[in-house]
């Protein structure tokens, strides 16, 4: 270990570097190591410079494993840090293709909404007019009744006075007399042309009977009265009974084209009213379907709307606690650093005092002040000590290595771990300002979502309040063709069932007019 041996060694010229750029060396140290290798007259002993140098290797060890560990820490934390982005990279792809496949959805939707909004307009506007042509057709109706109750009216108005004429007394008289006086005068030639010609109006009366008893029609009884009257007066002027049979044969025949007219009118209006109804109840399932999607889309819509803003209140948590945390260790950091430095203070303050006692070469005397007579007496005892321990000054330089190098270690050891303690605040102060930037991220993009969702489902509620008004009309409209199909059956039922019978009855009614006439007018049916 001779310091000229050391200095031909082959790597003293690198350890010579590397104590002279070294930076956690104390400066005196360094110029006692440097002088050694230098082989300087001012050179220490080699013990002295084994144990800077051992120091040196202490430290270059300790800040080896230091570097080792921050490096396993970075590592770790990258790991961490690069799964968490993987982890938000695939929940983003999620979303991206759930809000894609939403969107198709949406677009459908709103197309076949495009669709049934078409197909309302066409039915309004078919409604319309089928309400239009009702309209005029019910008026024209109403008039043809009108005429028909007016003209009904006057008929049964003549007929009653027709009866009343014939059944009053004076009548009666002028019947009786003047049948008794055509007896008197040609009593031969009445019974002659009594049986001829009263026997073709008695077969007339009885057909017109039978007619009037299966018809029930006051037209026949009419007629039959008229034909009675007729063999009262001696069957004369059968002139006018052939006229009113062609006048009722006309008017039956005009109230079967009525019926005719009448029972297409029904067919017609009943099927296109059934089709209608159909096509409205087809409308109605569909937009009660679309009614019941929308709602269901903005149920979606609020429990997603509610899980973001749990999640902002969740964050903004999180955000809390850890700045809170982040104060709490800060604090601790400035409080363990004031610790640590009064600590190393009060190690300079003890190495100084001994090296007072071991090395008073190397003591720093503190600033002069005014010191009482205690002091001066404690501060000649003291000196007395040292003088006299001045004797055995090698044997005090051996001890003072251990001591002082413990302190040293000591400080180092504080320092070292004020430097760890000044690493992690710079770590997690970096760890907290990314957090904090992470948040801040996720909550606007949070509160984007929410403002997007919340757009969606407003649109979504104005679609559904759309849909709920279509709804409503069209529970109105197959209300109102329920009402119209009600109507047309009371209307039409009857004659729709009985179209035969009445057809029949009518047919039945004119060939026993169309025989009555032909009896009278002279023709014979043996």
């Amino acid at each position: 270990m001779g310091g000229a041996s050391f200095v031909q060694l082959p790597f003293a010229s690198g350890l010579h570097k590397l104590v002279q750029n070294y930076a956690n060396v104390d400066s005196d140290d360094r110029r006692q190591a440097l002088a050694f290798l230098e082989q300087s007259d001012e050179s220490p002993g080699s013990g002295q410079i084994v144990g800077i140098l051992k120091a040196m290797q202490d430290d270059m060890e300790a800040e080896l494993k230091e570097a080792v560990a921050d490096d396993a820490k970075a590592t770790a934390g990258f790991a961490d840090l690069k799964a968490s982005k993987e982890k938000e990279v695939e929940v983003a792809t999620e979303a991206i293709e759930t809000k894609t496949g939403r969107s198709g959805e949406i677009a459908v939707s709103v197309v076949q909404t495009a669709d049934s909004l078409e197909d309302t307009q066409n039915e309004l506007a078919d409604t319309q007019k089928f309400v239009q042509q009702l309209e005029q057709e019910c008026a024209t109706k109403e008039q043809e009744f009108a005429a028909r109750q007016k003209l009904r009216a006057e008929e049964v108005s003549a007929i009653s006075e027709a009866i009343g004429i014939l059944n009053d007394d004076d009548a009666l008289d002028v019947f009786k007399k003047a049948a008794a006086s055509a007896l008197v005068q040609d009593g031969v030639g009445f019974l002659q042309r009594s049986s001829s010609l009263a026997s073709k109006v008695h077969k007339a009366q009885a057909i017109l009977a039978t007619a009037a008893s299966k018809a029930h029609s006051q037209q026949l009884n009419l007629l039959l009265f008229t034909v009675n009257s007729k063999l009262k007066l001696g069957a004369k002027g059968m002139e006018g009974v052939i006229k009113m049979i062609d006048d009722m044969v006309v008017l039956l025949g005009k109230d079967q084209a009525d019926d005719d007219k009448q029972r297409g009118f029904c067919q017609d209006e009943l099927e296109k009213s059934a089709d209608e109804q159909k096509a409205s109840q087809d409308k109605k399932a569909q937009v009660e379907a679309a009614i019941s999607e929308s709602t269901d889309a903005i149920d979606t819509l609020g429990e997603e709307i509610a899980t973001l803003q749990q999640d902002i209140k969740d964050l903004d948590k999180a955000v809390a606690q850890a700045t809170e945390q982040r104060k709490e260790e800060h604090a601790d950091f400035l409080e363990s650093q004031q610790l640590g430095e009064a600590a190393i203070q009060l190690l300079d303050k003890a190495k100084n005092r001994m090296q007072k006692f071991y090395n008073p070469t190397l003591y720093k005397a503190p600033p002069k002040t005014e010191m009482s007579a205690e002091e001066k007496i404690m501060q000649a005892g003291s000196f007395v000590q040292i003088r006299a321990h001045d004797v055995s000054e090698y044997s005090k330089s051996e001890k003072s290595a251990g001591v002082i190098g413990l302190m040293d270690m000591m400080s180092k050891d504080l320092s070292n771990d004020m430097k760890d303690a000044e690493y992690e605040e710079k770590t997690s102060q970096s760890d907290y300002g990314k957090l904090m930037g992470d948040s801040e991220e996720s909550r606007t993009a949070n509160s984007k979502g929410i403002t997007a969702k919340s757009s969606a489902k407003a649109t979504l509620e104005g679609k559904l309040a759309d849909l709920q008004a279509t709804n409503t009309a069209t529970a109105e409209d197959l209300a109102l063709i329920g009402t119209t199909i009600q109507d047309l059956h009371a209307a039409c039922d009857f004659l729709l069932q009985n179209y035969g019978l009445r057809k029949e009855a009518r047919t039945n009614e004119v060939e026993s007019l169309k025989n009555a006439k032909a009896i009278l007018s002279g023709a014979n049916f043996r």
